[in-house]
């Protein structure tokens, strides 16, 4: 038996990890490396190549999670920080012209937090955060089962608020680990955990600085469970002690302590999301 099949994306600042989902399951997944500095036509093409790179005669509807605020009725995205292209681009409108096809467009760390309610380390939880940590800082919320993405798709923007001489999005992205330390924090990983003192320590100030961040998030939302992704969650080891210390002087610790901070367990999450969120559209 064959099942109808949805191309979906999630594009990030330096990368776009693509698949095809079918009945449930990523059956097949790549990701690319990303020129976010582009044209918005160069970027629109390179879109389209990812997309032919899964699209297959059975191939209902596109999905994809991009890294902005989104008018997910019309498929426009604006103001994307990591994409100085991504004024005001109508991506639905285009895509939909090219492929003759549905396509659905959020948040893509709203497609992650859904992703992970239903398959991944969310799972049984009412209300949960998802959490990605990448070449900038955002959140999504489920709320008693249900995403909340606010009026303007913009909810769980928690790397825009100024901290410290700047923002959150520079303390607690892989940005920190440049800004701060001229290196990135995958070689800074590998040093911590060859047991260079100073890498600790680096990670250690990461973990301070991101317990602000999900402060502000706590007193918000009061989740369940945080569940954190992008490419700086392969650190988690080395960076959550620093996140427990820094929350010892939250004022609730109540709160605190009935709070799960967990790793994504899943590589995919964003691409089952964003598909989940399209079949939802439809009903």
């Amino acid at each position: 038996m064959s099942f109808p099949s949805i191309v979906t994306l999630d594009i990030g600042g330096t990368k776009i990890n693509a698949g095809r989902y079918v009945n449930g399951v990523i059956e097949e997944s790549h990701s690319f490396e990303f020129r976010a500095s582009a044209s918005s036509e160069d970027i629109e093409d390179f879109i389209i190549h990812c997309i032919d790179t899964f699209f297959i005669h059975s191939t209902v509807g596109i999905a994809i999670g991009v890294p902005c605020i989104v008018d997910t009725q019309l498929g426009v995205v604006y103001d994307a920080v990591n994409i100085p292209a991504w004024k005001e681009f109508a991506l639905k409108q285009r895509l939909e012209r090219h492929y003759n096809i549905e396509v659905y467009i959020n948040n893509d760390v709203n497609c992650f937090t859904v992703g992970e309610h239903l398959f991944g380390a969310g799972k049984g939880y009412n209300d949960i955060i998802g959490l990605c940590l990448g070449t900038g800082v955002g959140s999504g919320f489920v709320i008693q089962n249900q995403l909340y993405q606010g009026h303007n798709c913009s909810a769980g923007e928690v790397g825009e608020i100024g901290y410290l001489n700047s923002t959150i999005d520079d303390y607690c992205s892989g940005r920190f680990f440049e800004l701060q330390f001229g290196i990135n924090g995958a070689q800074l990983a590998q040093s911590a955990r060859a047991g260079d003192k100073e890498a600790i320590d680096a990670f250690e100030q990461f973990g301070q600085h991101l317990s602000h961040a999900i402060s502000h998030l706590l007193l918000v939302v009061d989740p369940q469970v945080i569940i954190i992704g992008g490419s700086v969650a392969k650190s988690f080891d080395l960076f959550i002690k620093g996140v427990w210390n820094g929350l010892a002087a939250f004022p609730y610790q109540k709160l605190v302590s009935n709070l799960v901070i967990a790793p994504s367990s899943l590589s995919d999450s964003a691409l089952l999301g964003a598909a989940q969120l399209h079949l939802a559209s439809k009903r």
